[in-house]
């Protein structure tokens, strides 16, 4: 008897996209299901194949129907690497889609008229400050890239990126020449094994510093010395990390040059280490901060929440007789003190430690103004709920996720809060992220 294979023939179908998500993917119907459908754009009809699973997003066969703000990507990578989702969309029209997404993020917790205008981004192209690469293994040997979309163990390899400043793709180039020339074996993500990890590499706009950093596992020794004679740059570092997570944070083992870059904003210069927390476009950086200060009325004292390496509270000391941060990280309050030596500024205290357990201290003092610049999940709710019983006549909030932002801001607002102000700002554009300022007053 002989045994038939059923053959299933997944269907395809046309389908018109009825909007864009907070992540940056067409969301388009099939039924009483959603579809998520990346590169694509409102109103247009593409031709899918119907998806086994409905959670991840998937690719258009073919667009059907073009919208008239679609124009052709600028970067010969588009559509492999996982770097930016939306090149496809003319700029004036990814700015309309982020005010959009800002507008019904809030639309339920003030009114319209409190939302700015976006300001857009003063460089659309070698904007960003810091790029993680990885490497991996391709058909000319070892590859250096960025992670093909959707996909943790296939890299693109490239020659160039068109976000980071032109520094970056000279770093990028030479240390895959000297990887292939040593015959180092790429790190693999399925098995496990393997020897070089990431190249993280981070350009200061106003300084013209640069800083590589390689990342490997300990199986072997990295000769940076030797290729030290091959790269010039600021710093140059080797870090050892054996984790299974893909993270490119590693040990440092070794460094040539200087263990920092200087980055300057609004007349202030900053120190970065290799894993400092620091806004990867310093250009849109001094924008916001600028309106924060400009914001800031005077006071006796504020707080600092997720206070990194001491940005906020530096630039906005000459407001205040105090300024304290908190910050969770070590290595951010040792560098946010060296900051403030940096820039002869005394009138700044740091804090180690969560904002949720610290925040309390502070419930008998008079705080004028708190500033917050939180992860992307935003603020603990113990945080919330402190903040509320201190009651701050201002909290300032700026956050790269509005989403989780609003959830905030959404509690604020229900305790007695009100929104003086929200300012978008485009910190990166050919991507759907977005960062925003809430200005609240009790």
């Amino acid at each position: 008897m002989v045994a038939y294979r059923l053959r299933i023939v997944s269907k395809t179908r046309i389908v018109e996209i009825e909007r864009i998500d907070e992540k940056g993917f067409g969301i388009a119907r099939y039924g009483d299901r959603q579809i998520k459908i990346a590169y694509t754009l409102p109103g247009e009809k593409v031709k899918i194949r119907i998806p086994r699973y409905f959670k991840k997003p998937i690719r258009p066969l073919s667009i059907i129907e073009e919208a008239p703000e679609r124009v052709r990507p600028l970067c010969p990578y588009f559509g492999m690497c996982g770097g930016c989702l939306w090149q496809h969309i003319r700029y004036d029209e990814q700015l309309k889609l982020k005010q959009d997404l800002i507008d019904r993020f809030f639309e339920n917790i003030t009114s319209k008229t409190a939302i700015h205008e976006i300001l857009r981004a003063e460089r659309i192209w070698r904007y960003r400050n810091k790029m993680e690469f990885s490497f991996g293994k391709g058909l000319q040997g070892i590859v250096l890239g960025l992670k093909v979309i959707g996909r943790f163990d296939k890299v693109v390899n490239l020659d160039t990126c068109l976000i980071q400043k032109e520094e970056g793709d000279k770093v990028l180039r030479v240390t895959r020449e000297f990887a292939r020339k040593k015959k180092f074996i790429p790190y693999d993500n399925k098995k496990h094994e393997g020897f070089l990890r990431f190249l993280v590499v981070r350009t200061s706009f106003n300084a013209k510093n640069v800083m590589a950093n390689i990342v490997t596992t300990s199986e072997q020794t990295f000769p940076l010395r030797e290729f030290s004679e091959k790269l010039n740059v600021t710093s140059l570092i080797w870090s050892v990390t054996d984790s299974l997570a893909d993270v490119a944070i590693g040990d440092i083992k070794e460094i040539f040059g200087q263990n920092f870059i200087i980055e300057k904003l609004l007349g202030l210069e900053f120190k970065i280490y290799p894993y400092s927390f620091f806004q990867t476009n310093p250009i849109q950086a001094e924008k916001i901060f600028k309106i924060m200060k400009e914001l800031s009325s005077e006071g006796t004292t504020a707080l600092d929440l997720y206070s990194g390496v001491g940005v906020i509270s530096l630039i906005i000391a000459e407001k205040f007789e105090k300024v304290i941060g908190i910050e969770l990280s070590k290595d951010a309050i040792d560098a946010a003190y060296e900051n403030a030596k940096l820039n002869d500024i005394n009138n700044v205290e740091f804090i180690e430690g969560k904002v949720e357990d610290h925040l309390a201290k502070f419930s008998n003092m008079k705080i004028d103004t708190v500033y917050i610049d939180p992860p992307r999940a935003g603020m603990h709710k113990k945080a919330v709920e402190t903040l509320i019983k201190m009651q701050p006549r201002y909290i300032m909030y700026m956050s790269c996720n509005p989403k989780t932002q609003a959830r905030d801001i959404g509690q604020l607002v229900k305790a007695g809060y009100k929104v003086e102000l929200i300012q978008p700002i485009d910190f990166f554009p050919h991507t759907p992220h977005i960062e925003n300022l809430v200005l609240l007053q009790k």
